[in-house]
């Protein structure tokens, strides 16, 4: 029994190397979530709720959802975020919270420099009894369920000014244990930093259209660098469309997991904002699988300390 429980959860964690932290599409809408200077930096009170479909149509294939809120505090160069998500993969449910701060040094006379950091507390739980096998009966497979609660952090600098940003970010810093005792090896159990970088700038193209790009790179141990480019444009400040693509997120016998993506954002009120995204697999997983559907819902209440900051692009 011991054996067969190791094999299982060092398969688990050795996946997870490639993503141990859910990722998201539209993360340009949502940049908290994968950098904490981010904080406040929109100056109004801020937040997103994302739910991400993955891999739609195959059983056990990853869904997440995430709540983030954060907000610049009054007359200070403060801002503070608060982060509830929850990703289910197969039989492994991780549901964390994260509280964030950032201080926002100015430069010059709309740049800003941030710093953040974020204390986080994971709950992570594996469920044995959930997985699939052949024999119902097996006894191996009777209420045997892991649960711990894991702690960390994550630091990131980010810079901005109206019309480009760009920021650094390591998540995991302690790169804390599952605290599996029955895996042979128990340093694959565990959480390893991932570090991003994000950029982005907006070009005005006349008074109806502007175009935005975006890169996104992360990396972790055990796994290729995850590039992703994404152009979009802004109509009448209203409306986000725009088209992505991913690559080196695996390499296998069939060549690189490469994927392109679809993007919408709708302001559907001068606070709120709507996007949804769809993503679709070039290589052959993309024939076992619906694709990747997420949907955001995002909100800026309260104005803004500098005017010079409208229209917020980032």
């Amino acid at each position: 029994m011991k054996i067969l429980i190791a094999i299982i959860l060092s398969l688990l964690s050795l996946l997870s190397f490639a993503q141990q932290d859910a990722g998201f599409s539209m993360y340009f809408f949502n940049p908290v979530y994968i950098n904490p200077g981010y904080a406040g930096s929109r100056e109004t009170f801020s937040g997103s709720v994302v739910h991400r479909s993955q891999w739609t149509g195959m059983p056990g294939a990853p869904v997440t959802q995430s709540l983030s809120v954060h907000s610049a505090i009054p007359n200070s160069n403060v801002g503070l975020g608060f982060q509830f998500y929850n990703d289910i993969t197969g039989p492994m449910k991780n549901t964390g919270i994260k509280l964030t701060y950032a201080y926002h040094i100015p430069i010059g006379e709309d740049a800003k420099l941030a710093f953040g950091l974020s204390g986080m507390t994971n709950f992570i739980r594996i469920g044995l009894d959930e997985i699939n096998v052949e024999d119902e009966n097996d006894p191996v497979f009777y209420g045997d369920t892991y649960s711990k609660w894991v702690f960390d952090a994550s630091t990131g600098v980010y810079f901005y000014n109206p019309s480009f940003y760009a920021g650094f970010s390591v998540n995991h810093l302690l790169q804390s244990k599952f605290g599996i005792e029955n895996v042979t090896d128990p340093n694959l159990a565990r959480f390893y930093r991932q570090f991003y970088f994000t950029s982005g700038i907006v070009f005005h193209l006349n008074e109806e259209l502007d175009f935005r790009p975006s890169l996104l790179m992360k990396y972790v141990k055990s796994a290729p660098l995850v590039t992703e480019i994404t152009g979009s444009l802004l109509i009448f400040q209203k409306v986000f469309v725009g088209a992505g693509f991913r690559t080196n997120k695996r390499v296998d016998m069939d060549g690189t997991d490469n994927m392109v993506i679809a993007i919408l954002e709708l302001k559907i009120t001068h606070f709120l904002r709507l996007g949804y995204s769809y993503d679709y697999y070039l290589n052959r997983n993309g024939k076992y699988n619906n694709g990747t559907h997420e949907i955001m819902l995002g909100w800026d209440i309260g104005k803004t300390q500098s005017k010079k900051l409208y229209p917020r692009y980032f």
